[in-house]
């Protein structure tokens, strides 16, 4: 798994890699200390030298983020920059040939990097700046049985690394390569690979940024080379100059780059170097897992942290025995002494952790691996000095520990079962003092976070040998664990050591500090009792949302179904609205009139089903519209007063204030939603009046009041419930779907108004509905009997209900317009293969193909042609509006009426008249006085010509012969005028003229450019013939 710091870090650096090209500046912190002038440094002061760097980041030498430079290139940069005046500007490249091109062209004085040879004729290079030896590394964790030149292994290696390497070494193996050192040494990390060769500073950098302590370095013999960061120049007195400025660099800076970013890690042999006899191999194979007992507690030497695991300068030790010999350790865990003793006596383990030497004990231990001293320790407040001061005092050891040898004959000591209960008796007073040694007692007391406690003076003035414990009946296993102390590195000895001398800080997260059994023992019927807690509370959540589930599940079917028979019903609707509105337009009579507003009132009835199946699946939309308010208030008096009973109730409609000529709304839903009120006025009042009233002042008021049989109160509450049927309409026989109110309410509340319902038994009822108002410019009144032509449009109608393909062919017929229809859209593709449309309706709920599928074919095949139909999709869905359609595609929602293909014909027309080649067409079916074959050969012949002039064109404006250019534009305006192409005319005059009077053509020549290769391709891909 990849660690925090594992991400961080390759974040960082793709980044880094990721940063724009720009002026970038090096950034440190050094400073130089006061120090004498130095030599030649006028020779350089204030100059600006152009430094180039290899763009790719390479962690710790050169890291950029955004434009600053940082690591060992920069460093060193600034320290020239302070010792000698000069400047520098740095300039990035991909690779090193484009960098050292840079360098041989003049572009930058000097290259600086670690470079690959061979290095480029007459370049030279200067004395390295900075060294960093290459090394070989391995994962403490890797348990595999492979060395480095093991036929087996897997050794990871960087492209930059790789190229620094010896040529035999390179060749002797077979390399993983990475693009970085991070990602080698990262593999390393999840154990991917067996070992990484990268070089000291880098290797030792990343794992510090990492903290990965588990990462050593191989002691070997192998010459795997260095790392040089060098300058490279191509002028003798400036390296001359770079390598007498890098000699006069103080020592304390170079010491201070070293430190700052080299960090040394531990080295050990590599992993069963130990040369073992066949006796020594037989132990090993017969011993494969070694048991020691270790104390959890007893720091630095062994103790175990927060996740169970071995720490300790002991277990480290045992790790780099287990690399060189192949042995597995386990730890045994022990509370004092005198318990790992009776183990090691009972043979249930072999080796403890760790021992002092003294008397027979240094007959059955290892070679000493450390010293320690053992003191006297007590609270601040105590003045003691001598062991003369600890007569008659209460004195705590460890059972089993060095300390008792080490206590003066006429003092008693009080032994403790291990070193928590020691200290914490020292901390509340329950004896006077405690002997222990002095690194423990370090790292007891600093964990403990105790001021109070301190050395009061030393047990002995000899610093015990330490070493690890061995079973007598093992003298193989002493001798075997000698010889691998032996093999661990002197410098890896002293590093381990330093490392673990030092105690960890207060609140560090190495202590581990006792908790009273009856604490534990409370914590874990806590948990136990959280568990079960969380467990029911679980359960109920699951068979909620199963439940749950269930419900929508089954609520999703039942808006799907409505949806489903809403949608097919208005697929009949749309053949009848569509011949009642010709009929209209055709006869006029109020009855068909009447017929025609009735029929739609039936459609939006079906539209409450599927109005209500988009509010439950929250996919409602609006497509608010102008709307002229006196006029839609008139027509719902010729509407409703036909429906009104001659024994029954009056009909009043009217404006109680003065109505704005049009104001921007969604008419459908306020249509759906007066119909709505307005059935339900009609259902419930058999005498009285019926009053439908507007007014417009802030908002816009619609008010539905009746004198019918009214409402109980505690009906009305549910009145907007969906599928509610109130009670008492039952009592007059009165019944309906229950969606009408809710359908209302929710349509109100997304148009941004609110609906109130007022309602005495026996007195009536009244719905109020606020919406509100928005006044926009008037609607122009185009007289309907009058429609625009069309006649030159080539259109394609696609459907598979036959009755709609009738209705719309005759409405297109209304704007002289005849469309060629067809049932299954294969039969349309094969006819637009042949003769391509300029309009297309297309049916969304066709079978093989669909509407969706036969538009993606048009627009690929458009793509194709060099040139763009319309094309339309009919659909009952009202959701495609909010949609944004694509270029050259629009929607229409059935019924498609009249006013609507007016609207889209108006469209077509204006982006028709806007194209500069949309009278190609038309022009050259004329020029070819209607003949398909004389049309091809004139248009092969029109684009042979426009090629050979604009290649004339380009060549002499490469060659600025303005006049063979001015020859050329004029003979393309011919050309232009020939086939009525005006635009494209007018940029060849213009370029003539332009020539003429030497003003700048370059603008009018890319215009021009554009024109004619749209006008080439569209002559290439010719087959639209709108007038055939």
């Amino acid at each position: 798994m990849e660690s925090p710091a594992v991400r961080v870090i390759l974040l960082m650096l793709l980044l880094l890699c990721c940063s724009a090209l720009a002026d970038v500046r090096p950034v440190s912190s050094v400073n130089l200390p006061m120090m004498l002038p130095v030599t030649h440094a006028e020779t350089m002061q204030g100059r600006i030298l152009r430094v180039g760097l290899l763009e790719e980041n390479h962690a710790p030498w050169a890291m950029r983020i955004g434009n600053d430079l940082y690591g060992i290139n920069a460093d060193y940069l600034s320290a020239l920059r302070q010792l000698t005046g000069a400047q520098f500007t740095l300039n990035l490249y991909s690779d090193q040939p484009h960098l050292m091109q840079a360098l041989s062209s003049g572009q930058i004085d000097f290259a600086l990097g670690m470079w690959s040879a061979p290095l480029p004729s007459g370049t030279l290079s200067s004395e390295n700046w900075f060294s960093s030896p290459l090394r070989v590394y391995r994962n403490q964790q890797n348990q595999r049985a492979v060395m480095f030149n093991s036929q087996n292994a897997s050794l990871a290696i960087s492209d930059s690394t790789l190229a620094q390497l010896p040529s035999a070494l390179a060749a002797r193996h077979s390399w993983r390569r990475y693009s970085s050192d991070l990602q080698a040494l990262y593999t390393l990390l999840n154990q991917q690979n067996d070992y990484v060769v990268a070089d000291e500073t880098s290797a030792g950098f990343l794992l510090s940024q990492l903290q990965q302590g588990q990462i050593y370095q191989i002691a070997s013999h192998i010459e795997a080379g260095q790392l040089n960061l060098r300058a490279v120049a191509r002028d003798p007195q400036l390296i001359s100059w770079i390598n007498q400025s890098l000699r006069q660099l103080p020592a304390e800076l170079m010491n201070t780059l070293q430190a700052r970013w080299s960090s040394s890690l531990p080295r050990y042999q590599d992993t069963q170097t130990l040369m073992l006899s066949p006796a020594e191999r037989a132990w090993i194979a017969d011993h494969p897992r070694i048991t020691y007992t270790a104390e959890p507690d007893n720091y630095p030497w062994s103790y175990r942290d927060a996740s169970g695991t071995a720490r300790g300068y002991g277990v480290d030790l045992l790790k780099a025995i287990a690399q060189s010999t192949g042995l597995e350790f386990e730890p045994v865990w022990v509370s004092n002494p005198r318990q790992a003793s009776t183990l090691i006596q009972q043979k249930q383990a072999m080796l403890q952790l760790m021992q002092p030497l003294n008397g027979d004990a240094m007959q059955s231990t290892s070679l000493p691996v450390w010293r320690a001293l053992w003191g006297i320790y007590s609270v601040q407040s105590d003045t003691l000095a001598h062991w003369r001061d600890l007569r008659g005092k209460r004195i705590g050891v460890l059972q089993d520990d060095l300390a008792l040898r080490l206590l003066p004959a006429d003092l008693q000591p009080q032994p403790f079962a291990d070193r928590n209960s020691l200290y914490d008796a020292l901390a509340k007073g329950q004896i006077d003092a405690l002997v222990d040694n002095v690194l423990s007692a370090r790292w007891r007391i600093a964990s403990r976070d105790d001021a109070r406690i301190h050395l009061a003076f030393a047990a002995s003035d000899i610093a015990w040998p330490i070493a690890l414990g061995v079973t007598p009946d093992q003298p193989a296993l002493r001798t075997l664990l000698d010889r691998a102390l032996q093999q661990i590195p002197a410098d890896t000895q002293s590093q381990m050591r330093d490392s673990w001398s030092t105690p960890p800080q207060p609140g560090s997260v190495m202590v581990m500090r006792s908790l009273p059994m009856v604490v534990l023992a409370v914590a874990g019927a806590a948990i136990v009792l959280l568990l079960l807690l969380l467990a029911r509370r679980y359960w109920q959540q699951r068979r909620e949302r199963q439940q749950r589930e269930q419900a929508e599940h089954a609520n999703a079917m039942k808006s799907q179904f409505l949806a489903t028979v809403s949608h097919e019903l208005r697929t009949p609707m749309q053949a009848i609205l569509g011949l009642l509105e010709l009929e209209k337009q055709q006869h006029s009579s109020q009855n068909l009139s009447l017929l025609h507003s009735s029929a739609k009132s039936l459609l939006t009835l079906l539209n409450d089903l599927q109005d209500h199946a988009r509010i439950e699946s929250n996919s409602f939309t609006l497509a608010p519209r102008p709307l002229a308010l006196a006029q839609w208030l008139n027509q719902q008096q010729h509407f409703y007063h036909p429906l009104m009973r001659t024994d029954g109730p009056r009909l009043i409609v009217e404006a109680l204030t003065p109505l704005p000529d049009t104001v921007l709304i969604d008419a459908d839903r306020l249509q759906q939603v007066v119909n709505n009120l307005m059935t339900n006025a009609l259902k419930f009042t058999r005498h009285g009046a019926i009053r439908l009233t507007l007014a417009a002042e802030q908002q816009l008021v619609l008010t539905v009041s009746d004198s019918g049989s009214g409402i109980p109160p505690e009906e009305q509450q549910k009145l907007f419930d969906p599928w509610y049927q109130a009670p008492s309409g039952k009592s007059v026989s009165v019944q309906g779907s229950g969606l009408g109110l809710f359908i209302c309410r929710e349509m109100v509340l997304r148009m941004g108004g609110d609906i109130r319902l007022t309602s005495e038994p026996g007195h009536g009822t009244q719905v109020t509905v606020t919406l509100p108002l928005e006044i926009c410019a008037p609607l122009s009144h185009a007289d309907e009997t009058s429609l625009p032509g069309f006649p030159h449009l080539r259109v394609a109608i696609v459907d598979d209900h036959p009755a709609n393909l009738l209705v719309m062919q005759q409405q297109l017929v209304r704007f002289a317009i005849q469309a060629d229809t067809f049932e299954q859209g294969r039969a349309l593709l094969q006819a637009d293969a042949k003769q391509p449309y300029d309009l297309l309706f297309i049916d969304q709920m066709m079978p093989r193909p669909d509407g969706t599928l036969l538009l993606r074919i048009l627009r690929r095949r458009d793509r194709q042609r060099g040139r763009q139909a319309m094309r339309v999709l009919c659909s009952a869905d009202a959701q495609l509006l909010s949609r944004p359609p694509e270029a050259g595609e629009r929607v229409l929602i059935k019924p498609v009426q009249l006013a609507d293909l007016s609207a889209l014909l108006a469209e077509w027309q204006q982006a028709w008249q806007e194209d500069p080649l949309a009278t190609l067409d038309e022009n050259l079916w004329q020029l070819a006085q209607q003949n398909d074959k004389f049309l091809s050969h004139l248009s092969q012949t029109l684009h042979s010509t426009v090629t050979q002039d604009l290649a004339v064109m380009r060549e002499a404006h490469e060659r600025a012969d303005w006049t063979q250019f001015a020859e050329a534009a004029h003979r393309m305006k011919g050309s232009c005028l020939l086939a009525g192409l005006e635009h494209g005319a007018q940029l060849s005059q213009q370029l003539t003229e332009q020539v003429k009077q030497h003003q700048d053509t370059s603008e009018t020549w890319q215009l021009l450019i554009l024109f004619v290769n749209r006008l080439l391709k569209k002559l290439e891909t010719y087959g639209t013939y709108p007038h055939s």
